[in-house]
């Protein structure tokens, strides 16, 4: 490396207009332009408009010319620059910012290293200061006593890996220069070492969402973004936490944005020149007819599919209809399918007047639709047995249809019936005395009696029978009473009732 360097070069270097590139604040920070092709070391100068602060040879390399000296390749792109460390030993990167900074503003900067020696790098000791003048010492290759606001903070680094040092900048105002090297460490005895550079940048940590804007038409999208340098948190006002934010209706979108500098917001309205719609497409039943509309705007033209050239339009039969709407330079339509079925049908038959152990079966007609019975019974055909009111549906797109039938059991008495004797012989036959009615009645409770009044059967629990036992042994042939509780449901009421007789036991 040659220790020498003419000082011109420096100032003719910070004469050079501002460069702007996007919204990286650094000019040439990947290394990429030069003025001439470097084919040898301590050429930082041919990477315009970058320079060297003081008396020390930092290097450009550029794939254009292969040197040898490039250990890996460029992080980006083609090229990289390259500083040296040792006793009494310092090389620096300076540049000219595109624009001075705004005091009280954050700026996030970054910038990745890599090194050959990783057991001689030293850390907490690369990183960058920005300055409203340049900071240079053109006759000294000593170290700059001056603090950066950005210092690599790297536990150790691997050899021939870009690594990442970054932080947060908070303006003074008028910075317009950026010194990179080596801070508040000097490496120790034979223990110089060479660090690449390569990808630095400075953005303004800003959110700006944009004016508000007026869109075509509701098929218009905008695409908000507000992607803010190593932002920690996005919260739009409607609940979503990207970035970015896909308009696709008239309203004012806000955003939150959280990074360890500040705490960011904005907010935008968007309006839609044309704002109308068709609605979702729908089914009608036959002899239906739809009211399509969209809003009168005088200074509008309009064509429906057939040509027509009113703001409205009558649907009497099926089909694709839409409408296309210009104002200005502004187009803007939408599209609606209309179908047509017939309605649902559904008949559950005459109300009936049953009587004593009668069952009716109910057999829906069913047309159109899709059947249900109100109380979630799972058939479409349905036994009864008792009084009540049956209700039922069909449905389908064009319409839901209600019926109901009603069952009682109040045209007659509801009969309790009980067998006059049995026969518990185990033959399969007559086995048990059981007592059964129509099916408005509930039976609570049997009890039994022998020839003296004596309890000797009682049960409140379905099922209501006896087998002739009593304490585990069978009862003598004879004549025996009984006595059964029951409820009587018709027509919404509920009444008890008793009823009493007397049955034979033989075998």
């Amino acid at each position: 490396m040659q220790r020498g360097y003419s000082w011109l070069l420096i100032w003719l270097v910070m004469l050079l207009p501002k460069i702007v590139m996007g919204q990286n604040l650094i000019p040439n920070g990947s290394f990429e332009t030069y003025r001439n092709c470097p084919q040898q070391d301590n050429l930082l100068v041919e990477a315009t408009p970058w320079y060297n602060p003081n008396r020390a040879t930092p290097d450009f390399y550029h794939t254009c010319f292969n040197s040898g000296q490039m250990a890996l390749p460029p992080r980006t792109g083609q090229g990289l620059a390259r500083l040296f460390f040792d006793q009494g030993w310092g090389e620096y990167l300076g540049v000219r910012l595109t624009k001075p900074l705004v005091a009280n503003e954050c700026y996030y900067y970054e910038m990745y290293i890599a090194t050959d020696t990783p057991n001689k790098y030293q850390t907490e000791t690369i990183g960058a200061t920005f300055s409203v003048q340049p900071i240079i010492a053109p006759a000294s290759t000593e170290m700059f006593k001056v603090g950066p606001q950005v210092l690599d903070r790297l536990s150790s680094i691997p050899r021939l890996a870009w690594q990442r040092i970054a932080g947060f900048v908070n303006a003074k105002g008028g910075e317009e220069y950026v010194t990179i090297g080596s801070f508040f460490k000097t490496p120790p005895f034979l223990g110089f070492n060479y660090v690449f550079i390569d990808d630095i940048s400075l953005l303004h940590v800003k959110l700006d969402l944009g004016k508000d804007t007026t869109l075509c038409g509701r098929k218009s999208t905008r695409l908000l973004d507000a992607t803010v340098p190593n932002a920690s948190y996005y919260y739009w006002n409607d609940g979503s936490s990207k970035p970015t934010l896909l308009v696709t209706k008239p309203g004012k979108y806000s955003v939150t944005v959280v990074t360890a500098c500040k705490t960011l917001t904005d907010s935008i309205k968007v309006d839609y020149a044309l704002d109308f719609d068709l609605g979702a497409d729908t089914t009608l039943c036959n002899g239906q007819t739809l009211a399509l509309n969209v809003p009168v705007n005088t200074a509008a033209t309009y064509r429906w599919q057939d040509g027509s050239l009113q703001n409205n339009y009558t649907v009497k039969q099926a089909g694709e209809y839409s409408i296309q709407v210009t104002q200005a330079n502004c187009t803007a339509s939408d599209t609606i399918q209309v179908k047509y079925i017939r309605p649902p049908q559904l008949e559950l038959g005459p109300d009936k007047a049953l009587c004593g152990a009668e069952l009716v079966t109910i057999k829906p007609i069913i047309a159109e639709g899709t059947f249900a019975w109100q109380d979630q019974f799972a058939d479409v055909a349905r036994t009864v047995n008792s009084s009540g009111v049956y209700r039922a549906s069909v449905q389908n797109a064009c319409a839901t249809v209600l019926d109901s039938v009603e069952i009682s059991y109040g045209a007659c008495d509801c009969i309790l019936y009980t067998p006059t004797s049995f026969t518990p012989n185990d033959d399969g036959q007559n086995d048990t005395f059981l007592a059964f009615g129509c099916g408005d009645i509930t039976i609570t409770s049997l009890s039994v009696f022998n020839r003296w009044g004596e309890v000797i059967f009682q049960t409140d629990k379905a099922p209501f029978q006896w087998n002739g036992y009593y304490h585990g042994e069978l009862c003598e042939i004879g004549v025996y009473g009984w006595s059964i509780q029951y409820q009587l449901k018709q027509e919404r009421q509920v009444t008890p009732g008793q009823k009493q007789g007397v049955l034979s036991l033989i075998r």
